[in-house]
């Protein structure tokens, strides 16, 4: 019966198996995550009913009130016919009130989520995106939706609807196994009525090397072969400011979009602010930035 044991123990795969593990745990704290709303929550959803059969595009906000407020800044001109909503993700409750300062600033709709204590980075995000897509995105019936990384700047006009009038969802491709691809949770466009009845959840899937979202790979992205989606690009470029003669590399999603990236669990921002403020500050005086700005392609 021992060595029975020890037969069937060295057959199991473990990493695995602690990998299944954690997705049963996490869904159990999902689940509990769910249900937790503050008192205004039915009056803030009635306030949003307006939105329905419209575009949103859903910021999570995490702690860093000057790159959001680029954010805002640049998809009012850049992000038509979509409205942006901020749900606010900070640990420190003084960040909140920065955030919910320059949404105001903004007259960007804003809503502190029920805090959720981890330092895990996926598990965080997966269980904010989930929690505003059970209990805001089902609940106002947009006509597509996209999460957007709160350090993810619009710098050129984006028509979102047009990237997904021939398939349900749009985005970067993440994954590492060929069998199994998820879409990034930074950039992700979905058609609303194309994920109804279907069981969303944002968590990661480590089981399936798959980040923030993977766990969306059995109820949708399993439905698709991954030949006929066409996905966003990523590239890039080392940007060259007259401030900074040796320039920096900038991730370009589509071309359209700025990913400043590594800002959100540790102080990264600090190192990078002063690119990414004087290339801010060169986008707003010069509409033609793009073409007049040295860049070179990596």
């Amino acid at each position: 019966m021992k060595s029975f044991l020890n037969f069937f123990i060295k057959g199991l795969d473990i990493k695995w198996l602690i990998s299944k593990f954690k997705i049963f745990r996490n869904q159990l704290f999902l689940n509990f995550y769910l249900t937790k709303k503050p008192a205004y929550f039915d009056e803030f959803i009635k306030s949003l009913q307006y939105l329905n059969g419209s575009n949103i595009a859903v910021v999570v906000a995490f702690e860093q009130p000057w790159a959001l407020n680029w954010l805002l800044r640049m998809a009012k001109k850049n992000l038509k016919n979509t409205t942006v909503l901020v749900f606010d993700n900070s640990r420190d409750f003084g960040l909140r009130k920065e955030i919910l300062s320059v949404c105001k600033k903004n007259k960007t709709i804003y809503f502190s989520l029920p805090k959720y204590n981890t330092r895990h980075v996926n598990r965080s995000h997966g269980m904010a995106m989930s929690w505003i897509y059970k209990n805001v995105v089902m609940a106002i019936k947009p006509k597509l939706f996209t999460f957007v990384d709160h350090d993810l700047i619009p710098v050129r006009p984006i028509n979102l609807q047009s990237l997904i009038k021939t398939q349900p969802f749009y985005g970067r491709e993440t994954g590492k196994k060929s069998d199994f691809w998820s879409l990034w949770a930074g950039y992700c466009i979905f058609d609303f009525k194309h994920l109804v009845n279907k069981n969303i959840n944002f968590l990661y899937d480590f089981s399936r090397n798959l980040d923030t979202g993977g766990r969306n790979w059995g109820p949708l992205y399993s439905q698709f072969e991954k030949k006929i989606i066409t996905f966003a690009s990523s590239t890039h470029k080392i940007v060259f400011l007259p401030r900074f003669k040796g320039g920096a590399t900038v991730q370009f999603i589509d071309d359209k979009w700025i990913h400043i990236g590594s800002i959100s669990y540790n102080n990264n921002f600090e190192q990078k602010f002063k690119f990414f403020k004087a290339l801010a500050k060169e986008i707003d005086i010069n509409p033609r930035w793009y073409q007049s700005v040295k860049m070179k392609s990596l």
